[in-house]
């Protein structure tokens, strides 16, 4: 697998955020964009309200999409440029979500720990700018310094214990907007650890 280039990069209280685009050719992305739409969602009552679905560790490793991906880039990017050095530190869960009317981005961050990785891909088809949803990522005041367009076939990767929350899309958008989320989270950390969410 070649190296990717990250298209953009943010750094929060040192911690960091790395955008890719194209990472997959067009038809993979199109294979994959239908794939993640037809999956079996279920409303989420807590956190967020998102429609979501858990996507089981062997079914992630063998599909022949994001698997491959952030493997090399948690290898290459995570233990260098992010300074994860716990050797503890894997793949620990995954899931696809689907925001739309009735959902609601909660102010949270995936985990309380400096030596854990979110990846978040977006799967949709086609997505328009007007149709907002995007990701915002705060620093330690909850002052919101980036923002990152659920553009298809862009991928972030982040530190989990960066807080962001999901932009909700307007409601006009013909479409859920589709994303997985991908973690690498120490083995000491349960793999159903809930999100860490903020009231203030």
């Amino acid at each position: 697998m070649k190296n990717l280039i990250p298209s953009r990069t943010y750094e929060i209280d040192d911690r960091r955020i790395h955008v890719y685009d194209q990472i997959f050719s067009p038809d993979i992305a199109r294979n994959f964009a239908n794939v993640i739409s037809q999956l079996d969602f279920q409303r989420r009552e807590s956190f967020d309200r998102e429609l979501n679905t858990s996507i089981a560790g062997e079914k992630f490793r063998k599909a022949p999409f994001l698997w491959p991906v952030t493997e090399n880039l948690f290898e290459r990017v995570g233990r260098g440029e992010f300074n994860v050095t716990d050797p503890s530190v894997c793949f620990s869960h995954s899931y696809a979500a689907a925001m739309g009317p009735g959902s609601c981005g909660t102010l949270h961050r995936d985990i309380d720990s400096a030596e854990s990785v979110t990846f978040l891909y977006y799967a949709n088809l086609a997505w328009k700018g007007k149709w907002g949803g995007e990701t915002i990522f705060y620093d330690g005041n909850l002052d919101a310094v980036a923002a990152v367009t659920p553009k298809p076939g862009r991928l972030v990767m982040f530190h989990s214990n960066i807080f962001h929350r999901a932009g909700v899309p307007h409601p006009d958008t013909p479409t859920y907007r589709y994303t997985v989320s991908v973690f690498y989270y120490p083995k000491k950390e349960p793999a159903d650890v809930e999100e860490s969410t903020i009231t203030a």
